[in-house]
């Protein structure tokens, strides 16, 4: 993974692979037999989201309305949280209580994809490594975070949930 502009040098994305490998002397002895017989893609914009979670008659669950990233595990969480909400929503709903559809569930739902974002993104940038590899980690940071990572990005008594963009940007900086 790279920004986009470390694949402008190249317009083939065969010999970028094989330049990419080559530049690498010890991935380069391990792959000097390999046999590439597929032409090689590539993926860019992981991230993608619609316009309302939301309308008359359908609620966007898991992925279908909020798609953060492949590899970073989070959409499981994702799709359970919107599930558990519009769940919640809809049994007041037939109750014939009165339900805010955009904050009971578009606007909850989005405060926790927006805490996995913060580290998605420090992930992808370079410097989530930094919070991770720091020498003398504080072993309840270390838990705070943790937690989110395990699906908890909705629980607003965590520090890193609530403002987790602020919080996390001040922790890379203090152990960079």
């Amino acid at each position: 993974m790279a920004e986009p502009a470390f694949y402008s040098a190249w317009n083939n994305n065969d010999i970028a692979l094989q330049d990419i490998i080559n530049q690498d002397p010890s991935l380069s002895r391990l792959l000097k037999n390999a046999v590439f017989d597929e032409k090689i893609n590539t993926i860019t914009g992981y991230s993608a989201n619609v316009k309302s979670l939301y309308g008359k008659g359908y609620a966007l669950l898991g992925n279908a309305g909020e798609f953060l990233d492949p590899v970073f595990s989070s959409g499981v969480t994702i799709a359970m949280k919107s599930a558990t909400l519009a769940a919640d929503i809809l049994d007041r709903q037939f109750k014939n209580e009165v339900v805010d559809w955009n904050k009971d569930y578009a606007e909850s739902l989005q405060q926790g994809v927006d805490t996995f974002r913060v580290y998605v993104d420090a992930w992808y940038d370079g410097r989530f490594q930094d919070v991770i590899f720091y020498q003398n980690p504080n072993p309840e940071i270390k838990a705070m975070i943790s937690s989110i990572l395990a699906g908890y990005a909705w629980d607003e008594q965590n520090p890193y949930v609530k403002n987790a963009r602020a919080r996390f940007d001040t922790l890379v900086e203090l152990c960079r």
